[in-house]
Parts: C-alpha cells; sequence; structure tokens
C-alpha cells in the first residue's frame, strides 16, 4: 500500500464527507472537520514544489475543479506549469466500489487516451499523487475510532484513527483534528510495522469565497519518508463552484485535419 501525499487529502476527504460508520465519538469529530472544509463543488488553482531525495526541486501548476454527481466523483486537473505541459488535461472520475477512471488530453496532438485509476497510473498521468488503496473503498469498509489526543503547534487535537475495516493489519491513517476550530491539521500514515512513512501538514486555514463557513488551508506540506521526498503546495485561490455541471468533465479529441 502507498501512503497518501499531497492532493490525495484533497480526494480522501471529498470521498469520505458521506456518512461513516464509526464510533459515535470519532465520527462527530471527523464529521464537524470535513463540515469545516469545501471538499466538493469547488474549484482551486495550486503551486506545488517537490524536491526528491538528490536535493532535485521540480515545479507545477494546476486549475483544479471538483465535484460530485450522485455516487460519481469528479476531478478535472489543467496543467498551467511548466510552460511545456501548459493545456494537459486530466479528468479521473470514481465510482463507489469501483476502480475508476483516467483520461488524459494532451494539445500537442489532440487526442484523448483513458486507462483505469490504479495508483500506478494516477501517477503515471503528472499528478503527482497516489491514492491509498483503503481512501478509494467504499465509506462503509472504513473504521474509525478517537484514540488520545496530541499537540500540534501549541494546539491540542484529536486523534483519529481510520482502518480498513478489512484488513487492520495495513496502513492506517491519523487525522489530528484541533479541537478548538476542528480543522485537520496533520495526516499521518503508519505501515504494518508501526513505522511513520508519511506526515502531512496543513495550515493558514482561510474562508472559501463564494459560501459562508467553509474553510479551506492555504499550505499543505508532505513529507515521503520512503521515498525521501518533501513535496510543498500552496493554495493559490479556492471558489465555491455549485453550478459545475457533468459536462464541465467531457474531453473531446481534436478531429485530424482541424
Amino acid at each position: 500500500m502507498k501512503p497518501y501525499s499531497f492532493i490525495s487529502i484533497a480526494i480522501i476527504l471529498l470521498m469520505l464527507s458521506g456518512s461513516l460508520k464509526a464510533q459515535e465519538g470519532a465520527e462527530a469529530i471527523f464529521d464537524k472537520a470535513v463540515d469545516r472544509m469545501l471538499t466538493n463543488q469547488l474549484e482551486l488553482s495550486m503551486h506545488i514544489e517537490t524536491t526528491d531525495n538528490r536535493g532535485r526541486v521540480t515545479e507545477r501548476e494546476y486549475d483544479i475543479l471538483m465535484a460530485r454527481f450522485g455516487d460519481s466523483d469528479k476531478m478535472r486537473m489543467i496543467m498551467q506549469q511548466p510552460e511545456r505541459a501548459k493545456g494537459i488535461t486530466v479528468i479521473i472520475t470514481r465510482e463507489a466500489g469501483e476502480t475508476g477512471v483516467i483520461e488524459v488530453f494532451t494539445p500537442s496532438n489532440g487526442k484523448v487516451r483513458k486507462m483505469k485509476a490504479t495508483p500506478e497510473n494516477l501517477a503515471r498521468v503528472g499528478s503527482g499523487f497516489v491514492l491509498s488503496d483503503y481512501a478509494s473503498q467504499a465509506q462503509e469498509e472504513m473504521d474509525f475510532s478517537l484514540i488520545g489526543s496530541e499537540v500540534v503547534d501549541g494546539s491540542s487535537c484529536y486523534v483519529l484513527e481510520a482502518r480498513d475495516a478489512d484488513n487492520p493489519s495495513a496502513n492506517l491513517a491519523k487525522f489530528l483534528v484541533e479541537e478548538q476550530t476542528y480543522h485537520i491539521r496533520q495526516i499521518q500514515v503508519v505501515n504494518e510495522t508501526g513505522e511513520m512513512v508519511n506526515i502531512t501538514h496543513l495550515s493558514e486555514f482561510q474562508s472559501v469565497e463564494g459560501i459562508s463557513g467553509k474553510v479551506y488551508p492555504i499550505h499543505i506540506q508532505s513529507e515521503n519518508f520512503e521515498e525521501q521526498s518533501v513535496t510543498r503546495m500552496q493554495i493559490l485561490r479556492v471558489i465555491h463552484r455549485p453550478e459545475v455541471q457533468e459536462g464541465d468533465f467531457v474531453l473531446e479529441p481534436v478531429a485530424e485535419g482541424s
């Protein structure tokens, strides 16, 4: 199982924002935390900087649209930087309990190619994220529990543990939720042997334009201890988009000779 990384946080929250089968305390806390964040019907722009284990730095910039239609979650990513990749568009569609589909439009040849939304293919499309196995499972297959509290940057946080109900020995995620604000401040991923393989910090929560009572973290930093890499993401803008339609997630190849 591969750990969470920067943008998978948004997908995890989007996919878990429905009802959860969990202990009452953990469910109530997690529901409040997710309800504080805008995880659906939104548009955002982000700048991403990744430093690998050799100290090499790569930078990317995306415009992202996310929405839910019934049981279908959709994400559209349009690359803006680097310049050589500008305009490459990725559509990811996921249905509950299914692997999902990736569609990629390449402006240089005007073609659309499709593939299954496996973790390997999600990494291949250049978006730099991988869904952990249990993040893609149906909500009823997840077990949440409240295991204690921990101080993060001077603030007391609830510690919620998320496990695969059918495979409790697999990787687990710990969500650290600030007690006063219910902001999700950290997500820690621990492997089968108890080692932390990834830690993601979320900070500088700000109000979302176009909707009352919703926030989003402006800065997200994810450390992957297995790959010895660090990814820093800055959210440049977030807008509520209640008018989004399924047609906004349709890719059309360019006809020959056009």
